[in-house]
């Protein structure tokens, strides 16, 4: 455990005053994604796999697997599982130290306390991802960087694809509340 300014989260999350061994199971919407909608795009075949916000880290596993162990890492202020591929990183005081991104799953707090913060991962992405990189974010946020003029992505809605694993539990699954962006140079 964390020390310091992190304790109360770590408590409220690891032991047991919020559900997030089943919350951040396999029925994530990130994990959902990830398993059912990312092998059906043409993610690059070079360049890193990431996830910003890993909670238990089961994501980050079914990213290994897809993509192999030595293109993923995940960043979080936790690893309560002792996953490998899972980096200490506060996204308050920096952004990941890492470059060449293929995939990026933004998945930090919520938006109405980490919009700001999120916003920063946001643009941070699309300046370091690969040509045809994807990225996973908040559909209001992304609408929002679009109307900045900053037009070097498309906007891919999840409820185009004809997931049943999706479609079960809309609001579990974010599939009207989060998008996946392609990054285009």
């Amino acid at each position: 455990m964390r020390a310091g300014r992190f304790r109360e989260q770590w408590n409220n999350y690891f032991e047991g005053n919020i559900a997030i061994w089943s919350y951040f199971g396999y029925k994530y919407h990130s994990n959902l994604i990830a398993k059912h909608i990312l092998p059906l795009l043409d993610v690059p075949e070079s360049g890193n796999i990431v996830q910003i916000g890993t909670a238990l880290g089961i994501t980050v596993e079914t990213l290994c697997n897809l993509y192999g162990a030595s293109r993923v890492v995940g960043y979080d202020l936790f690893n309560p599982l002792s996953h490998p591929n899972i980096q200490f990183l506060d996204t308050e005081k920096s952004v990941p130290p890492i470059g060449n991104l293929a995939y990026l799953d933004i998945d930090i707090g919520s938006m109405s306390h980490a919009k700001e913060n999120r916003k920063l991962l946001l643009q941070w992405a699309v300046d370091n991802m690969v040509d045809g990189g994807y990225i996973l974010t908040n559909k209001k946020l992304a609408t929002e960087l679009k109307q900045e003029k900053i037009k070097r992505f498309k906007i891919i809605e999840l409820n185009l694809f004809d997931i049943p694993e999706l479609w079960s539990n809309v609001h579990e699954s974010r599939l009207n509340t989060k998008v996946i962006l392609k990054v285009l140079k």
